[in-house]
């Protein structure tokens, strides 16, 4: 398996999991351990950097 064919089934997990969690009977344990795990096996740059509360990208 290449790096993109690698790449593109993890967005498709990330997007499969993105539609079970809008689910009514969705099991959010699962999800907060698997999207976190998946999002780690993207190439750095990819998502965006997370913010936490009170942190603004304008205030340096």
């Amino acid at each position: 398996m290449d790096a993109n064919e690698d790449f593109a089934r993890t967005v498709a997990l990330l997007r499969a999991l993105d539609l079970y969690e809008r689910r009514y009977e969705a099991d959010m344990a699962f999800i907060a351990i698997v999207a976190p795990a998946l999002a780690l096996s993207l190439p750095i740059g990819v998502l965006p950097p997370l913010l936490r509360d009170g942190d603004d990208p304008t205030e340096d």
